[in-house]
């Protein structure tokens, strides 16, 4: 009896290999991103923002994330921006990795930077000679969810010696914030919250999302 076990088992595994293999080669791989963004998209022209390379995914090879500006929408309503991130693949290929709905708006432009696995994507709102503000999204990538998950958040904002900053460390239920006025730091705080299920990227919508801090 255990041999026949031991037959089923392995052909189970065979042909559950076969189904990922299968289900991997019918991901759509395109040459060049603006191929894999208008097969997103179909319906809507996007234009990039901005853009980073990194390997997020551990493979190898490396990956591009884009946020992307739409143009020429209805105009009824806001143009939207998109947080895209496109899997490389050997050969040059890109294949969709994720992308969210309607991502966070920046007053004056973004920033991408790859560290690792994760993403850190900072919409900046103020920059000018003696005062800036910004917010930063922490994205890591998870290879059991295939996707990103929101891990962090950081604002910061200065006004000459003034300034302040808060961070959300959305694994641990943390919040801290602090400010410093004329150059000192006054006042620090940390609070504690109950901890949400982490927002992945793909459907991620800013408009709607609610991290539960105090």
């Amino acid at each position: 009896m255990p041999r026949v076990h031991n037959i089923l088992a392995f052909a189970f595994a065979v042909v559950l290999a076969a189904a990922t293999n299968c289900a991997l080669a019918q991901t759509p791989a395109f040459a060049h991103p603006d191929a894999a963004i208008a097969a997103l998209f179909p319906q809507r022209t996007f234009v990039e923002w901005t853009s980073t390379t990194g390997d997020w995914n551990g493979d190898g090879v490396l990956d591009i994330a884009l946020l992307l500006n739409e143009v020429n929408g209805p105009s009824d309503r806001p143009m939207e921006i998109r947080l895209v991130v496109l899997a490389g693949k050997p050969g040059g290929q890109y294949a969709p990795l994720s992308a969210s709905a309607s991502y966070c708006r920046a007053q004056k432009f973004f920033n991408l930077e790859a560290k690792g696995s994760s993403l850190l994507v900072t919409a900046v709102d103020k920059a000018e000679d003696n005062a800036s503000g910004h917010t930063t999204l922490q994205f890591r990538f998870n290879p059991q969810r295939g996707d990103f998950e929101l891990i962090g958040k950081e604002t910061v904002w200065t006004s000459g010696k003034e300034g302040g900053r808060s961070s959300v460390n959305y694994l641990s239920g943390k919040f801290i914030t602090s400010e410093r006025v004329k150059g000192r730091l006054k006042t620090s705080q940390e609070k504690r919250f109950a901890l949400p299920a982490l927002a992945v990227l793909q459907g991620f919508d800013c408009d709607v999302y609610d991290d539960g801090t105090p």
